[in-house]
Order: structure tokens, then C-alpha cells, then sequence
């Protein structure tokens, strides 16, 4: 035990030394100053009470007991109320409050306090209440005039038990009547003055740790409490709180329990594990000078950036640059800042914020650091501040002025090139759906003419059918009278003449209306086909020999190609003989000197047997290959007889026999028409009777 005397500075220590006038035992918990003695409560050695005159123990209590009671040698704190009782709390061995009188020398236990609830600290509060702090049942309280008692636990109540219960090592009133205890792991609970919990402070409200030890108050209401990890300053109206730790000039950081004294003139005494400590609280509130703030380092995608580098924004030391401006691509950055705090640098923390991002305050407590990521292009404007932990002091704002580029395809240049394109897109679109309005106009109308084309087609067509069936009759009439006179005058060269152009005339006139009517037929889907098996090679054979004649009459040579063996297949004989004749026919008419009939040799396994029409004509016009096999149709600049259906007959029939026809070249002398039909059809007729393949 030590002594300090607060004009001279000196300390008088107090040792156990075994002898009688000497304090029993170094291990001290609670004192007591009353007048002229001290009460010293000891570990396991009851209580000494010291005449602080002389330093000598006057009256030693090795245990403390009741008359009735279990014997107490764990006296853990001491206090004097309002009425001048002197309580004494033990823990340990039956531990309860008990009070003590000085005349008598005699203690008397406090029967509103439960045994063995370990009274750690004792405080009456301003309605007179005696309040006592236990080690795992709250805090319990009674009023010695009134009898009115009971208690308040502090744990968590889980299915009707409570748990999570600390020790209530201090107990404070302030000045508005609120109760403050001070527990080893629960935090700093509140109570208000009707014995109702009103908060409990822990490290999630801001405390360095919920081991707390002594509570006082100063002059402007404050508390000050020691705790494990510093000296907390709590003010009771904002809540606001401030932590000194070695820091700011402590011994350490721990302190310890019971061991706190505020003295008449506003002073505070703590004892920590390293000794003691004494400040005044009203110090605290003067302001002290702010060290200066700088900004010491800039990265770019974590690399520091140096004046005068390839790429570097910097064209001076980040130190004295006040603007940076920044490419697109560098908006990843770090910026690293210090306060010159010589003295206790482990005391300043910082605040930064980046306005045109967050307007917000961040807090940096160790580092020194700020990183952004990503930042989209803009103006910025980096603010750092220093400051104490405690508030003590404030420093000055550094700022840093942050310009970051748009990419080309985010500058004016580019919304300007967007806009234009928007333009054109719309210019297009609008100008390509007039197009389309007119094409389909366009569509619409030449449907309209190609109806009308078509009407007039038919009235053509009905016009030719009607005037070939009035003359086909006629024609008949006259073909045989001339057959007749042929037969009878046939002898005289000149009758014999003129008789054979008129029957030429006439054959020809018959073959013309029987085309017209057979073409006729086929637009209208009433020519019916009778599919026969039939030697080809003969028949074609047999066409090609109704046309020896005419091509011996002209310079032209008709030759016939045909496999060396004869084949069959299912046609119309009549519809094929027309279909050959007509090509034969135009394969002769427009030949320069030789015409030709090809048949391909025939595999079964094909299906279909291929016959060409080859001539050596001055040959067909590109914008009439397609076109020649449309009605009435004729190449222009030809002289040659003709009414333009033949070709478009013969299609016909060739279609209704499952077939194509197309001109595989139309160059000059190398005119060729392909036929090429199935060899079987679908029905098929055979010696009177008839068969469906399909």
C-alpha cells in the first residue's frame, strides 16, 4: 500500500512485514479514509484499520463475521453512507454485505443482500438506495429506511433462465440520477431512475472492450472509465466516445479493478497493472495545435507514379500538385497521405472523402491509404483530414482536384458522330420504308397488270379458240374436195402446182388449229393423258422420218443418234409425238446446216430417259431464254413462219407427263433443247388394261 502526498509528490509505502502494527497482507481491495483512520480490506486476510497519524494498525479483523453467520476473510471494498454506516462487502466463503460498528467493534450482516452474492462495489444513490454489484446475479439495491429492495439482472433471459451475466465490478450515479455499472464482459449497462434498463453500451457502439472496472464523473458530466483496453471518456448526452490509450501517454492500456478516486479539485487517480495514473479531465478541453496534412504518394493500378514518366499525369511531385488529369484507362488509382505528428502519431486518424462520387466521410484509423476503382470519367475532388482519436485536435484539409478523361467513344466527338448516325439511321430507315411502300405499291400494281395481262391472255386464248373451232370445220370441208381434185387432175404439172400448195396451205391451216386447241386444253387442265408403253426409240424413229422430206428440201441435214438397243416407257403416244414434232420441227426450221436427235442410252436404275434437240442456229437471245417458252412469243428479227405456242405446247405437255424441257445452250451453232421424262408414271395403261405404281 502506498501513499501520496499531493503537495510534495512523494510516496510513503506501507509493506506487510509480519509485525503487528503493519498492515497483514500487500494484496489490498477496498480502503476506506474516515477521519483519522483508513479501513483496509484484504485478500483473504479480513480488514486493518490504520490511524493514518501514525501508519500504524489500531484493529485488525483477520475474519469478519456475524455472530450467527459463516466466518468472511475477503473483504473487497469498503464505503460510508449518507447516515455514516460503514458497509463492508466480502466475496468468497459465505460472502455477503455486512455493516460495521466502530464502537462496538462488532459486524452485522445486511439481510436484504443473499448470501454468497459476492458484493464487488457499494453506492448509494441519491433517493437513498444502497446498491452492491455480485459477480453472476446483477445488482441489488435496498433502501434502509423505506425496506423497499430487490433486483435487476443484466444477462439475456432464455426459456425463463438468464444467461451471458457478468460481474458488476463499479457502480455510478451522475448528475441526472441515471445508475451506471461497469461489468467484466458486458459493457457499460444504463439504468434510469426507475430501476429500468434503459441501454447497454458495447464494443458494437463504439467501447475499445466490455471489460470495464471503475466508473467516475467529472466537473462538465462526462464519465471516465477504465477498461482493459484504455481509459474511456463517455459523454452522457450525445453518447459520444473517446479512447486514450498508451497512445496518447498512458502507462498501458489494462488497468484494474477498484482502483479509482476522484479528488476534491476536479483530479482523477486510476490505478492500471503498471501503476498509477492522474490527469485533470478539465485540461482535456483545450484545444491543441493541428499538425499539417499532405498528400505523399499516388499510384495507378497499384505502380507509384513518378513526374516526367511515360504516361504520368504528373508534371511536378504529387506533393505540390493541386490538379491531376487523368486518361480513361487510369481510373483505378491509390492516394496516400500523412499528418506530421511527431509526437504521438499513433493518435491521429484520418477522414477522406471524393466529392462527385460519395459525399460521405470515410474514417481511417491505421491506414494511410484511400483506393478507388473504376471511377467513370468526371470531375473530382479528393479531401483528406486529419485528426486526433480523442478530438483534441483538428487539422487542416488537403485537397486534390481529379479531371478523369471520357474514352473517344464517350466524348463530345463521339455523341456528336452518335447523333449523326441516329440522324442517317433514321434518314435510312424512313427513306428504305418509302421504298418498301413503293415496291409494295409497285407489287400490287404490276399484280393488277399481270391480272389484267392475264384477262386479256384469256380472251385471247377464248377469241383463238373459238375462231379455230369455226375454222376448223371449214378446213376440213376443203381438204378433201382438194385431196379429190388432186386424184382426178393430178396428172397436169400446172393443176398438179397449184392443187399442192393449197393442199400444203391446208394441212398446215389443220395442224395450226389442232395446236391451238391442244394448247388450249392444257391451260385449262383439260388434256387427259393416257400413259402407254411404248418403244421410244421406235417412235422417235418414226417422227424423225416425217421430217426426211422436208430436210432433204432445204440445205439442212437431219441426223438421228439412238442407243444400239431399243427401250420403253410409259408416254402419251399422241402428247409425245406433238412434243418431238414441234422441237424436230424448230430444230430444222432455224438450223444453218444440220440438225440432230440425241437419245442418251437409258439405265433403269435413273428413272428417266433424256432425248436432245441440237442445231447449229444462229442462236437465242439471253433475254429470250426464258421467255421462248411462254405463249405466242417469238424471237425478234426472225423471218421464219411460225405463231410462238409450239414451244409453249410442247412444255405444257411435257409437264403433264412429270417431265422438264429446257434449252441447255442457246449460243450460236450450238442450240440445244433437253427433254427428259420418267419411264414410269404413276398410272400406266398396258394391253387394255391399267396398273397405279405409286
Amino acid at each position: 500500500m502506498n501513499r501520496l502526498d499531493l503537495t510534495t509528490g512523494l510516496f510513503t509505502h506501507y509493506t506487510a512485514t509480519g509485525k503487528k502494527d503493519d498492515i497483514a497482507y500487500y494484496n489490498v481491495h477496498g480502503l476506506l479514509a474516515l477521519d483519522n483512520r483508513l479501513f483496509v480490506g484484504m485478500f483473504y486476510n479480513g480488514m486493518d484499520i490504520m490511524d493514518t497519524r501514525t501508519g500504524k494498525v489500531t484493529d485488525r479483523f483477520k475474519v469478519i463475521k456475524d455472530s450467527a453467520e459463516q466466518v468472511i476473510d475477503f473483504v473487497s471494498c469498503i464505503y460510508l453512507t449518507r447516515d455514516s454506516t460503514i458497509l463492508v462487502g466480502s466475496a468468497y466463503h459465505g460472502a455477503s454485505l455486512l455493516s460495521y460498528n466502530p464502537v462496538t467493534k462488532t459486524f452485522k450482516r445486511v439481510p436484504q443482500i443473499p448470501y454468497n452474492s459476492y458484493t464487488w462495489d457499494i453506492r448509494q444513490d441519491s433517493k437513498g438506495n444502497i446498491w452492491t454489484g455480485s459477480v453472476s446475479r446483477g445488482a441489488y439495491y435496498y433502501h434502509p429506511k423505506t425496506g423497499e429492495q430487490g433486483n435487476i439482472r443484466f444477462g439475456d433471459t432464455v426459456n425463463n433462465t438468464v444467461v451471458n451475466e457478468f460481474a458488476v465490478y463499479s457502480i455510478w450515479e451522475d448528475h441526472k440520477g441515471f445508475l451506471w455499472f461497469a461489468t467484466t464482459g458486458g459493457g457499460l449497462i444504463k439504468v434510469g431512475p426507475d430501476k429500468k434498463i434503459v441501454k447497454k453500451f458495447g464494443t458494437k457502439t463504439g467501447l475499445p472492450s466490455n471489460v470495464l472496472y471503475s466508473i467516475l464523473e467529472d466537473n462538465s458530466g462526462n464519465l471516465w472509465i477504465s477498461s482493459l483496453k484504455g481509459l474511456i471518456c463517455f459523454n452522457t448526452i450525445t453518447e459520444k466516445i473517446k479512447v486514450y490509450t498508451q497512445a496518447n501517454g498512458l502507462l498501458t492500456d489494462q488497468f484494474n479493478y477498484n482502483s479509482a478516486y476522484k479528488h476534491t479539485d476536479g483530479s482523477m487517480y486510476f490505478g492500471s497493472v503498471k501503476g498509477m495514473i492522474a490527469f485533470d479531465p478539465a485540461a482535456f478541453s483545450q484545444p491543441e495545435p493541428s499538425p499539417p496534412t499532405y498528400i505523399t504518394g499516388f499510384q495507378i493500378n497499384n505502380k507509384d507514379v513518378e513526374p516526367g514518366e511515360p504516361g504520368s499525369p504528373l508534371a511536378r511531385s504529387i506533393f505540390y500538385t493541386d490538379t491531376l488529369v487523368l486518361n480513361h484507362d487510369q481510373n483505378n488509382f491509390s492516394i496516400e497521405f500523412a499528418a506530421l505528428n511527431y509526437s504521438s502519431p499513433q493518435v491521429t486518424r484520418y477522414k477522406f472523402r471524393m466529392k462527385g462520387m460519395d459525399d460521405g466521410w470515410t474514417y481511417l484509423n491505421t491506414n494511410r491509404k484511400a483506393f478507388f476503382t473504376d471511377l467513370t470519367h468526371g470531375d473530382y475532388e479528393f479531401i483528406v483530414q486529419a485528426e486526433s482519436n480523442t478530438g483534441s485536435w483538428l487539422g487542416k484539409e488537403r485537397r486534390l482536384f481529379i479531371r478523369i478523361r471520357p474514352p473517344f467513344w464517350k466524348s463530345n466527338i463521339a455523341y456528336l458522330f452518335y447523333i449523326l448516325l441516329l440522324a442517317a439511321a433514321v434518314f435510312i430507315s424512313t427513306r428504305m420504308y418509302r421504298q418498301n411502300l413503293e415496291r409494295k405499291n409497285l407489287r400490287k400494281l404490276q399484280l393488277f397488270e399481270h391480272e389484267k395481262e392475264k384477262e386479256i391472255y384469256q380472251a385471247k386464248i377464248e377469241f383463238f379458240t373459238h375462231i379455230t373451232h369455226e375454222i376448223q370445220t371449214p378446213l376440213t370441208l376443203i381438204s378433201g374436195p382438194i385431196e379429190w381434185l388432186m386424184r382426178q387432175f393430178g396428172k397436169d404439172p400446172e393443176i398438179n402446182k397449184s392443187l399442192t400448195i393449197a393442199e400444203k396451205n391446208t394441212r398446215r391451216l389443220v395442224s395450226l388449229t389442232s395446236q391451238l386447241l391442244d394448247f388450249r386444253k392444257t391451260e385449262a387442265n383439260q388434256f387427259s393423258l393416257n400413259f402407254v408403253k411404248t418403244d421410244i426409240t421406235a417412235l422417235i424413229t418414226d417422227v424423225a422420218e416425217g421430217f426426211k422430206q422436208q430436210a432433204e428440201a432445204s440445205p439442212v441435214r437431219l441426223e438421228l443418234q439412238a442407243p444400239a438397243y431399243n427401250f420403253m416407257a410409259f408416254v402419251d403416244r399422241e402428247a409425245f409425238i406433238k412434243i418431238c414434232s414441234n422441237l424436230i420441227s424448230n430444230a430444222l426450221k432455224y438450223a444453218a446446216t444440220y440438225a440432230s436427235i440425241v437419245i442418251e442410252k437409258v439405265e433403269e436404275k435413273n428413272g428417266y430417259f433424256t432425248i436432245y434437240f441440237n442445231n447449229d442456229g444462229k442462236g437465242i437471245p439471253p433475254e429470250y431464254r426464258q421467255q421462248i417458252f411462254e405463249p405466242f412469243v417469238r424471237v425478234g428479227g426472225d423471218n421464219k413462219p411460225g405463231t410462238g405456242i409450239g414451244l409453249s405446247l410442247a412444255r405444257s405437255l411435257t409437264e403433264l407427263h412429270n417431265g422438264t424441257l429446257q434449252l441447255l445452250s442457246g449460243e450460236r451453232d450450238q442450240v440445244c433443247f433437253e427433254l427428259r421424262l420418267p419411264i414410269h408414271q404413276e398410272i400406266e395403261f398396258q394391253l387394255g388394261s391399267w396398273k397405279k405404281t405409286k
